[in-house]
This record gives structure tokens, C-alpha cells and sequence, in this order.
């Protein structure tokens, strides 16, 4: 009798033995889960930033990239003055490639913040930095994210399997792929730019 109740409870109540690996998937179920839980005792925000950062190593540069379209870039012989530092203010962004001649010939890249700082009138090219380093549009954010880390470099020109310039991508737009949020820049803050110079 006791074989045949456990014959049917075993049909109606199958055991699973979980081997005690999980896949990201199985995480993600369980923040979520979690998060809907009455009892729940882990902020939201800290729940969704895991969240994101499970599948950040899945995307790749393309999925954040700044395409080349809407990218502001600066020509190396332009005047450095309140024009140049307004007009790039109003962009949104606080880096910038520097081109000679054409706009696929990358030379340099520029930071706001070196723009502002600098008591020097002349061209972009004597305030650009004129290292630049490159990235494959394939690379995954986590790659990115250590090159960014290892390189010490805030933006990177991105290219495709034809060493094609297609875009930039920036530590910031890697980071916010990692929490989920938008980053405000350290210029962002501010209006106009000519009362912080």
C-alpha cells in the first residue's frame, strides 16, 4: 500500500533535483520573482541594476555605439573660441573625434573639458589629444569595458570588419548599458557654457 500512495504521489508531485548550476536566465527569473515578492527586502533599483548587468556581456559595441551619422566631430583647423565651445555644448556630449579633410580621417579627439580649461586661442589641433584607439563594432561591452579600463581611454572610434569608420562609443554609453540609466556628464549640468570658462 505504501508503494503504490508513493508510485502516485511521485506521478502527481514529480521530484526535481536541481544540479545547483543556473544559467543567467534562471537569475533573471529569480530577480524577478524577487522583485515581486510582498516581502520583498532588495531595493528595486538594486534588483533591476543586476538585472542589467547579467546581460551586459551579451551585447555587443553595435547595440550602444554613437553612429557615425550623429556624431559630432570637430575639424583640427577649427577656431577655438565661445562658437566652437557652445555649438559642441549643445551636442550633449563631451567628447569629440577630430578630423583632417575628410570626416573618415580621424586624427585626434577632443574633451570639452580640455576646450574650456585651455587659455590658448589657435585650432582644435593644438588642444586635441592625438591618441586614438579603435574598437570592433562586434566586441562585447564586457571587452569594452576592459579595454576602456586597460587603456585608460574615455572614447573610442568604433570600426567594422572593413576597418571602417562607423561610429564612437564612449565609457559612459558602456555604463549605462551596466545600470540601466543615463549618465549625466560632468557638463551637462550646465547651461551655458561661457559662465563656466
Amino acid at each position: 500500500v505504501f508503494e503504490q500512495v508513493s508510485r502516485a504521489v511521485r506521478k502527481l508531485l514529480p521530484v526535481r533535483v536541481h544540479s545547483g548550476l543556473y544559467e543567467k536566465e534562471d537569475l533573471a527569473a529569480l530577480l524577478e520573482q524577487q522583485k515581486n515578492q510582498p516581502d520583498n527586502r532588495i531595493a528595486h533599483g538594486e534588483i533591476d541594476l543586476l538585472s542589467h548587468a547579467l546581460t551586459f556581456g551579451d551585447k555587443t559595441v553595435s547595440d550602444a555605439l554613437v553612429p557615425k551619422r550623429v556624431v559630432k566631430s570637430v575639424a583640427a583647423t577649427d577656431a577655438v573660441g565661445p562658437v566652437l565651445m557652445n555649438e559642441l555644448h549643445a551636442s550633449g556630449h563631451s567628447r569629440f573625434p577630430v578630423y583632417e579633410v575628410k570626416k573618415d580621417n580621424i586624427v585626434g579627439v577632443l574633451y570639452l573639458h580640455d576646450l574650456v580649461a585651455t587659455k590658448k586661442s589657435g585650432t582644435v589641433s593644438n588642444i586635441m589629444r592625438r591618441k586614438v584607439t579603435y574598437v570592433h563594432e562586434d566586441f562585447t561591452l564586457y571587452q569594452t569595458l576592459q579595454a576602456f579600463i586597460k587603456t585608460k581611454q574615455h572614447l573610442f572610434i568604433v570600426v567594422n570588419s572593413f576597418e571602417e569608420y562607423v561610429g564612437i562609443i564612449t565609457i559612459e554609453d558602456v555604463l549605462e548599458r551596466v545600470i540601466g540609466k543615463l549618465i549625466v556628464d560632468e557638463f551637462d549640468r550646465y547651461e551655458d557654457l561661457r559662465a563656466v570658462a
